[in-house]
């Protein structure tokens, strides 16, 4: 090995990684020094995700070479891999849901006194990782049991458990809030003064000028440049990701907005909000901002019939909502398109078109026949709307990346024409591209007189799209904001309590 391999803890060189019909990654150098954060960014399918499952150990046909500390490795399992000190923290939680906090941080090394277990070493070890990433839970709870946000700080803590010199983290913060991340940011602070060589996969442009040394852009499987961070702007990033400027990101268009649609008096879910009056229009992009534990993801399920309200009334089009089901609820009109695609959003093993399908099966029957022909030209619109790739509705969910998922979500909800459309966190995890989409469709529907609910921790997304931005916070609504006095800093603001005025939406 040459020297200068010698000082970086990770090199890959000419790294190539092929599926059937698809080559992922395709000659790709890649390397980390020790004490850096590097940033790998670019569209989902891209081939990030896959390059660094290379050195995570997931694939044992890979070509090319991956040295460790400068010296040579093949890396054809998850324990050869941890073997040498790389821990991957993925995107889609690897915990075991039905068992402990405890069990899940000390998988594989729970320790032991003689030949029974030490319960109470365990969970005094379960504490210190969990005090080490800001989490005060009792480590006895389930993981079912915590919240998203908590199981993501849970998942980092198990990795750092098993003391990395590599740590590769695969969308960190798709589930936190914005505290959250700023807990997190501190921690990548303080392992990079221990000297672990950490890269940072996201698509969240803001969070890789504030972390990042440097960053890598790959786009088509090939690594398109890598630059220090202070010699590369966003614009320049994007458009080495997707060959389009960032400036077209909210180009709002007109559209014209009618009478109310929504109305929403007194609604009350006890412990997650109380007495919530608001109107939205048609044609309308209502935006709802609020910190986590707001009570805006409460809100929505039960406007959609989720869960039960406990008081007050939901009105479309001046009639009463009635029911106590999703189905119901569907039936008069509203849709959700839910936070949580892979639980509760999408039938990953089935195909594109029965996923798209699956909301207007009643629509498609006749004397209880289901007849998937009959909707197989929206399908085929859908698909070619949004850019799903690959275009085949044959395709299984499951093997399609996150972007096309989140697409094929939406695709379901837009096939069933909804009056009112609830978006919650509609482009979380996504890549800039899968985003702009997204962005178009929902600005399409409003065009065409939807009413959209657009719940979003990205506070540009909210600023960029909506006519106004409702504030909860503490299960209120506590202020109202219209488009010309959105900005990032009055919603952050407004969301922490202020309730002054903002100073107005950027131009």
């Amino acid at each position: 090995m040459n020297e200068e391999s010698m000082g970086l803890a990770l090199e890959m060189k000419g790294v190539r990684k092929s599926f059937p019909g698809t080559i992922a990654v395709d000659d790709v150098d890649f390397e980390v020094r020790p004490g850096e954060v590097h940033a790998l960014v670019g569209e989902n399918g891209a081939g990030k995700s896959t390059l660094m499952k290379m050195i995570a150990g997931s694939f044992d046909d890979y070509e090319g070479q991956i040295i460790v500390k400068g010296r040579e490795v093949r890396l054809h399992t998850p324990t050869i891999a941890k073997k040498f000190g790389i821990g991957m923290i993925y995107q889609e939680l690897s915990l075991a849901r039905p068992i402990s906090i405890t069990e899940n941080l000390l998988a594989g090394r729970l320790p032991r006194k003689g030949p029974f277990l030490d319960k109470r070493l365990a969970k005094r070890q379960a504490r210190s990782l969990l005090e080490g990433v800001g989490l005060d839970l009792d480590p006895d709870l389930p993981i079912e049991d915590i919240s998203q946000h908590e199981a993501q700080l849970v998942e980092i803590a198990k990795v750092l458990g098993n003391d990395p010199i590599i740590l590769v983290m695969d969308e960190p913060t798709s589930a936190l809030s914005r505290e959250e991340v700023e807990r997190l940011f501190a921690i990548i602070d303080q392992l990079r003064k221990r000297g672990i060589a950490i890269v940072y996969i996201s698509h969240h442009l803001p969070e890789i000028f504030k972390i990042a040394d440097r960053v890598t852009v790959m786009r088509d499987g090939k690594k398109i440049a890598t630059k220090p961070i202070g010699e590369v702007t966003r614009e320049e990033i994007v458009q080495m990701m997707v060959g389009r400027s960032v400036k077209e990101f909210y180009k709002r268009q007109e559209r014209t907005i009618g009478e109310a649609r929504l109305r929403v008096k007194g609604l009350s879910r006890f412990g997650f909000f109380h007495d919530v009056d608001f109107e939205a229009r048609r044609g309308e992009i209502l935006g709802i901002c609020g910190l986590s534990g707001a009570g805006r993801t409460e809100l929505a399920r039960v406007l959609v019939g989720l869960d039960r309200a406990d008081a007050g009334s939901i009105e479309v089009d001046g009639s009463p909502v009635r029911g106590s089901t999703m189905a119901e609820h569907l039936e008069q009109g509203i849709a959700y398109l839910t936070e949580d695609r892979k639980i509760e959003g999408l039938a990953l093993r089935l195909a594109v078109d029965d996923n798209i399908l699956s909301a207007i099966i009643d629509r498609l029957s006749s004397a209880s026949v289901f007849s998937k022909s009959k909707g197989m030209q929206r399908v085929r619109a859908l698909i070619g709307e949004l850019s799903i790739y690959p275009p085949d509705p044959s395709r299984t969910v499951g093997n399609l990346s996150g972007g096309n998922q989140q697409k094929v979500l939406l695709a379901k909800w837009l096939a069933s024409e909804p009056k009112v459309l609830i978006l919650d966190e509609p482009t979380r995890g996504v890549d800039i591209g899968a985003k702009m989409t997204i962005h178009s469709s929902i600005e399409k529907l409003a065009r065409q007189g939807c009413t959209v609910l657009l719940i979003s921790s990205d506070l540009p997304e909210l600023v960029g799209l909506t006519d106004r931005v409702m504030i909860m916070r503490k299960g209120h609504f506590t202020r109202e904001m219209d488009y010309g006095e959105c900005s990032e800093e009055s919603l952050l603001l407004a969301a922490n309590g202020d309730v002054g005025t903002g100073e107005g939406r950027a131009s």
